[in-house]
C-alpha cells in the first residue's frame, strides 16, 4: 500500500482542487504509516490542505501582529530601480535600511510579550493555528531576508558579508519557528517564502519584494510563486495496493498523464511573457538567496513535488539528514522518508509486476526529460548580467565563476549530475 500525490488540475479552481483531496485524506480511517505521514503533512505542515493554507495578521495573537506592520512599513524601501555600483554608497544604503528596520521593530514589538505568546501558542495544534503559524513563518522570513540584504537588487557589498547580527526581535521568533517546523536554517525556505505567501484566493502575494515597482516586476514576482504553487496543486492522492497489479497499473498510468500535464504547464509558464528574465534575476532570485555562515537560500530542489518524485521512484542519492533538515520542515521529511523506505520500484520488481514497473519507468523517463528541459530553460534566466553583484544563485550562493558564461557551465554541471542520477 502506498500513497501517491497527483490529481487533475484546473487553473481557475486551484484552491478548490487542492482542498477536496486533502479532506478525503484527512478523513480516511485506514491505519497505515504512509497515510499517517501524509495526514501529518496536510494537518501539521499545511494547515489542513496541500499546498498549505496560510493566514495572516488578523489570525495571529495580538503581540505578534506588529511584525506584519513593520514589514508593510519597510516593503517599499527595499527595492530600487537602478542599483548603485559604488560599494561605499551601497554600504550606506544597507546600513540605513537595517537601522530603520531595527528602530521600527524596537518601537512596535514588545519582545517579552512575543516570547510569552510564542510559548503559549506552541501548545496549540488545531488547524487554524497551524495556518496562522504558516503566515507568521512567511512574515518573519521576509523580514529576515530583507534585513539580510538591505536592498534589492542585491549588491556585492552585502554578498561579501559572511555573517550578520540580526536584531533580537527577529532572532527570538525565528527560534520558535525553527522548533515548530523542525528546520535548522537561519534563512527562509520554499515553504515560508513561496507556499505560505500566496493568499487563499490565489490572486496575489501577501508579502512582496517589488512593492512600488512597475507592473512587470510585480507580475514576475507573482508568477514565480504561482508557478511553484500550481505544480503542487496538481498533487492529490491515489492509493495503490500492490496486491492488485491492475489497480496499481491504472493508478500509475493516471499519474503519468497528470505529470505530463504538470510539466507541460511548467514549461508553458516559464517564458519571458510571464517571467521576465531580467526582473526575475534582479528582484526574485537574489532576494531568495542567503549566503551567510555557509548556508544557502531557496532552490527549486526544495519543491515537494520533485522531492516526492525522487523519493517515490527511489532516485538516489538522498540528501544527508542534516542538509535536508536545513530547509525542509519535519512533516515533509517524514513523508519523503516514508516513500523512500517503501521503495516501490524494488517491490514491484520482486513481485514480477511488469506492467507496474513499466509505468514507474515511464515516470522516471518523464522526470529525466523535465530535467533536460529545465537545464536548457534556466540558461536565459541565470545568464542575465547584473554588474552590481557577484555571480550567484539562490540555492548555491556565490558561484566561483568570473562571469555569467562560466556560471552557466557550473550550473549545467550541477544539474547534469542530478540528471545522471535519474535512472
Amino acid at each position: 500500500m502506498l500513497s501517491w500525490m497527483f490529481s487533475t488540475w484546473n487553473r481557475s479552481l486551484a484552491v478548490e482542487a487542492s482542498a477536496e483531496p486533502s479532506t478525503r485524506i484527512l478523513q480516511d480511517p485506514l491505519k497505515h504509516r504512509s497515510l499517517e505521514c501524509l495526514q501529518d503533512l496536510i494537518e501539521l505542515g499545511g494547515g489542513g490542505t496541500w499546498p498549505p493554507t496560510a493566514t495572516y495578521e488578523d489570525s495571529w495573537p495580538r503581540p505578534l501582529r506588529p511584525y506584519h506592520s513593520v514589514l508593510r512599513i519597510m516593503e517599499t524601501s527595499l527595492p530600487v530601480e537602478e542599483p548603485s555600483l559604488d560599494n561605499a554608497r551601497n554600504r550606506e544604503i544597507i546600513d540605513t535600511f537595517r537601522a530603520r528596520m531595527h528602530s521600527e521593530l524596537v518601537r512596535c514589538v514588545d519582545i517579552r510579550e512575543v516570547e510569552r505568546t510564542l510559548e503559549e501558542w506552541q501548545s496549540h495544534s488545531d488547524r487554524s493555528v497551524q495556518s496562522a503559524w504558516l503566515g507568521f513563518f512567511a512574515c518573519i522570513s521576509f523580514l529576515r531576508h530583507a534585513y539580510r540584504w538591505g536592498v534589492t537588487p542585491i549588491v556585492s557589498e552585502a554578498q561579501s558579508e559572511t555573517s550578520v547580527l540580526f536584531p533580537g526581535e527577529l532572532d527570538l521568533p525565528w527560534l520558535a519557528l525553527q522548533r515548530h517546523f523542525g528546520i535548522s536554517s537561519p534563512s527562509g525556505c520554499m515553504t515560508s517564502i513561496c507556499y505560505s505567501n500566496m493568499t487563499t484566493a490565489a490572486d496575489h502575494l501577501q508579502y512582496s519584494v517589488t512593492a512600488g515597482m512597475p507592473e512587470l516586476h510585480s507580475s514576475t514576482e507573482f508568477w514565480n510563486t504561482k508557478l511553484v504553487i500550481d505544480m503542487e496543486v496538481k498533487v492529490a492522492i491515489t492509493y495503490m495496493d500492490l496486491e492488485n497489479q491492475d489497480a496499481a497499473r491504472d493508478a500509475l498510468k493516471s499519474a503519468n498523464d497528470i505529470l505530463r500535464a504538470a510539466l507541460k504547464h511548467f514549461f508553458s509558464t516559464m517564458v519571458e511573457k510571464t517571467l521576465s528574465p531580467k526582473v526575475w534575476m534582479a528582484y526574485v532570485q537574489g532576494f531568495q538567496g542567503w549566503a551567510l555562515d555557509d548556508v544557502d537560500g531557496i532552490s527549486g530542489g526544495q519543491s515537494l513535488i520533485f522531492r516526492t518524485l525522487d523519493s517515490f521512484l527511489g532516485i538516489r542519492p538522498w540528501p544527508t539528514t542534516e542538509k535536508e533538515r536545513l530547509h525542509i520542515p519535519e512533516a515533509q521529511r517524514n513523508w519523503l522518508n516514508c516513500l523512500r523506505d517503501y521503495d516501490i520500484r524494488t517491490v514491484a520488481k520482486q513481485r514480477n509486476y511488469d506492467q507496474v514497473t513499466a509505468e514507474l519507468e515511464s515516470l522516471v523517463k518523464q522526470l529525466r526529460l523535465w530535467r533536460m528541459g529545465h537545464m536548457r530553460r534556466m540558461q536565459p534566466y541565470e545568464s542575465v548580467h547584473r554588474p552590481e553583484r557577484k555571480t550567484m544563485t539562490a540555492g548555491i550562493s556565490v558561484v566561483d565563476a568570473a562571469d555569467e558564461e562560466q556560471m552557466i557551465l557550473h550550473l549545467k554541471k550541477e544539474l547534469g549530475r542530478r540528471l545522471a542520477q535519474t535512472i
